[in-house]
């Protein structure tokens, strides 16, 4: 039986000390021994048959246990937990190491302390989402201008035309190639105030020019302007008009609500547009408002972690931004870069946000605990056909793919997270909700998830 001695800390973390027997030494370093001489042979002696106090006398104390350490070092561990019933939530790290006699000293990653509030008193103010006609209108526009017929006119341009132009824009009188912000050919953009590309009142400006004039002007960076650097700065343009067409528009019509796509007349177009608008307005509202609800949750709960869960959402944040990056074409390191940011000084700058992801996450865990909250193994298989579908021929290709034990476990949680939140949601807003389940054995939150994955 090893000797232990384990405290517990504040940071759920527990230091556990155990010292290592000269029984259990010795024939880890014999091994460590053999293994050096092996890889680095000894004048004198055969590969790997070298005396422990030959190779201790070549290659010193330290790399004899550096090596003894790899093998022995997590057996220990294991059986240290083992003997002790100690549950360690996450991989934990060796901190000491004292050689004579040998004591280890662990750091063990304990389960998150999670205490809620009273969730079942939560109210949160809630306003049903609703779509007006103008949205309605603005999205029947945008689909009429699609089938707008394009034609060639002989006269100045006026609002509403399409124009392609050459344009040159720069700052300080173009002295330096650095003061460029526009240099493009045969650029087609629409005359329209509500425009503000490539700047606000550019279209005025183009307004009254013929195909083929040529005009020259000056317009101010607005105050408020993202750029702070450019905020009052003039912008000097250079315009050439290559080709003016005037834009008519198709009288709304069964045809032409038929010719946009399935729809079976003009009030059948109307009908889904509006049902599409208020679909997405509800999904908004969803997450603004549950975001506002689980603000509230989580502020009142007393939520305690060992710091290697930080390390890992951290790791998990710059680990998503670097697979973002790479379908832009650019890798975390030439962000960095073009941030001027140490991968350090980043990494610690995404540290509130994680710490408010992993708070979420927790609560969320703790959650669906204790309203028992539970997936039945259809359900997540239904998850996966809806997924499937969206493939086409591809289905069957990507429901394999799909089911397996990995991304089942994954979908679990995120739909385990999805029902949390619709309870959450449903009790802010004081609706009658069911009683909470019979206990059942912990589900797992998807920081839970993560840790268990990197073990």
């Amino acid at each position: 039986m090893l000797k232990v001695d384990s405290q517990p800390n504040e940071d759920r973390t527990l230091t556990l000390k155990v010292e290592v027997s000269e029984e259990r030494v010795k024939p880890a370093l014999e091994s460590a021994a053999r293994q050096l001489s092996k890889r680095y042979p000894l004048p004198g002696f055969r590969p790997g048959k070298a005396p422990l106090a030959a190779v201790r006398r070549q290659f010193g104390e330290q790399a004899l246990y550096e090596i003894a350490l790899d093998e022995l070092g997590p057996k220990i561990y294991e059986e240290a937990l083992d003997q002790e019933k100690i549950e360690a939530y996450a991989p934990g790290a060796l901190t000491n190491l004292q050689l004579s006699p040998m004591e280890l000293t662990f750091t063990v990653p304990l389960k998150p302390e999670v205490e809620l509030g009273d969730c079942r008193a939560v109210r949160v103010e809630f306003t049903a989402p609703a779509v007006s006609d103008e949205e309605q209108g603005r999205v029947l526009d945008s689909l009429r201008e699609r089938q707008a017929v394009l034609e060639p006119v002989d006269r100045a341009a006026q609002m509403g035309d399409q124009v392609s132009l050459d344009i040159n824009g720069f700052l300080n009188e173009g002295l330096n190639p650095s003061d460029f912000l526009l240099a493009d050919k045969d650029v087609s953009t629409q005359l329209d105030v509500t425009v503000e590309w490539p700047m606000k009142g550019f279209a005025d400006q183009v307004v009254g020019l013929k195909t083929g004039e040529t005009k020259k002007f000056d317009l101010p960076f607005p105050e408020d302007y993202a750029n702070e650097a450019l905020r009052g700065q003039p912008a000097h343009w250079e315009v050439t008009v290559k080709e003016v067409k005037s834009k008519t528009l198709p009288e709304w019509n069964d045809d032409l609500a038929k010719s946009l796509g399935d729809y079976e007349s003009l009030d059948d177009l109307r009908t889904k547009v509006r049902q599409d608008l208020e679909n997405q307005a509800k999904r908004t509202s969803d997450r603004e408002y549950g975001d506002k609800v689980l603000n509230e949750v989580v502020t009142a709960a007393s939520v305690k972690y060992p710091p290697v869960l930080l390390e890992q959402e951290m790791d998990d944040i710059l680990h998503n931004l670097d697979h973002r990056l790479r379908d832009q074409g650019l890798t975390l390191e030439d962000y960095l870069k073009i941030e001027k940011k140490t991968r350090e000084a980043f990494r610690e700058e995404q540290k509130p946000n994680a710490e408010e992801r992993l708070k979420r996450a927790l609560v969320l865990g703790k959650l669906v605990e204790l309203e028992g909250i539970d997936l039945e193994p259809q359900d997540v298989l239904g998850r996966i056909e809806q997924l499937s579908a969206m493939w086409g021929e591809r289905a069957d290709e990507m429901r394999k793919a799909l089911n397996v034990d990995a991304t089942r476990r994954s979908l679990t949680v995120d739909m385990l997270t999805e029902r949390a939140m619709q309870r959450l949601m449903a009790i802010a807003r004081g609706e009658t909700v069911p009683d909470p389940a019979p206990a059942a054995p912990p589900a797992e939150s998807p920081a839970a998830e993560q840790s268990s994955e990197n073990a």
